[in-house]
């Protein structure tokens, strides 16, 4: 809405202004669709060796004609039989930010953070071919790219559920200990001795994208009524790095904003360690160890409020 309003008033302002609203639309449905490239842009570790892409293609979705933002998804393919493929998520964006109406180009890696930036007049783009230079994750300093169009890849087999398998840590992370969890219990608070969280990836690689991660929550306890613990999966957690909070929302509770609520997080190879809220201006610290993964199979997911009633 904001970026139409200032299109409108810089229309009434001057023509120049709302040919550059104009022309970033133009070059949006240009370059929507699909292309490959043999460079390397974002050069990947496996396993702790340096894996470059022998190609990759990426889609442009684009959902109408006058859109400059849009998403769609990116393929590396890798001269690897163990890890011959892996897939992206992918923002896109034409924006103009220049008094001169200089259109550029910005597509951000969902999963991995990566971002290839180009802007006119450093790149050419018409029907088939976009090439130029870029920057990389906003190094200083460009390189050389090319585009030509491509067709789609076939992605049945590949897991597009939204992670970089080239990153080792993008699997399946645990840890337990202490968090000071309180559950009122017909007028009766109970708190766990200990309590295990099983990420579907490594904290510190989160996406932030609502629906994409999953984990699972085990309580311990010795003298509640339900028993033995509660355990329940979980239907969404963030954990943003830049402040250093985390929320976690389970499946069966009645909190809407977050289950478990963390300040200063800190995920390490080793450890899960910050600040857990109890209730207003309530804090107590925790120190989470990282743990081998924990057999959920066997663990039957009781439900917080369906056996808190």
């Amino acid at each position: 809405m904001k970026k139409f309003l200032l299109c409108a008033l810089a229309a009434i302002v001057t023509v120049a202004a709302f040919t550059s609203c104009e022309k970033e639309e133009d070059i949006a449905l240009t370059m929507s669709g699909v292309w490959e490239t043999t460079d390397v842009l974002f050069p990947r570790t496996y396993k702790g060796q340096t894996m470059n892409p022998v190609k990759t293609v990426i889609v442009f979705d684009h959902d109408r004609d006058r859109a400059t933002v849009g998403t769609g998804y990116a393929v590396e393919y890798f001269d690897n039989p163990e890890l011959p493929v892996a897939y992206h998520h992918i923002r896109w964006e034409t924006w103009t930010r220049t008094s001169s109406g200089e259109v550029g180009i910005e597509i951000d890696y969902s999963e991995t953070g990566d971002i290839f930036k180009t802007i006119e007049p450093d790149y050419d783009l018409n029907d088939r071919d976009f090439y130029g230079l870029c920057t990389i994750n906003q190094v200083p300093g460009t390189q050389a790219f090319r585009f030509t169009r491509g067709t789609a890849p076939d992605v049945s087999n590949v897991k597009i559920w939204g992670y970089n398998e080239l990153i080792p840590t993008w699997h399946p992370v645990s840890y337990e200990g202490k968090l000071d969890v309180r559950r009122t219990y017909q007028s009766q608070t109970y708190q766990p001795t200990n309590v295990v969280i099983t990420f579907d990836v490594d904290p510190q690689f989160n996406s932030n994208l609502y629906g994409y991660d999953k984990a699972y929550v085990r309580e311990d306890y010795t003298d509640a009524p339900w028993g033995t613990y509660l355990a329940d999966s979980v239907r969404h957690w963030s954990f943003y790095k830049d402040n250093k909070e985390m929320r976690i929302y389970l499946y069966n509770s009645e909190e809407s904003w977050g289950d478990y609520q963390m300040w200063n997080v800190v995920a390490t190879a080793d450890s899960l360690v910050g600040d857990f809220f109890v209730d207003t201006n309530k804090f107590t610290h925790f120190n989470l160890k990282r743990i081998a993964n924990p057999d959920w199979s066997a663990i039957k997911q009781w439900g917080i409020v369906n056996r808190m009633k």
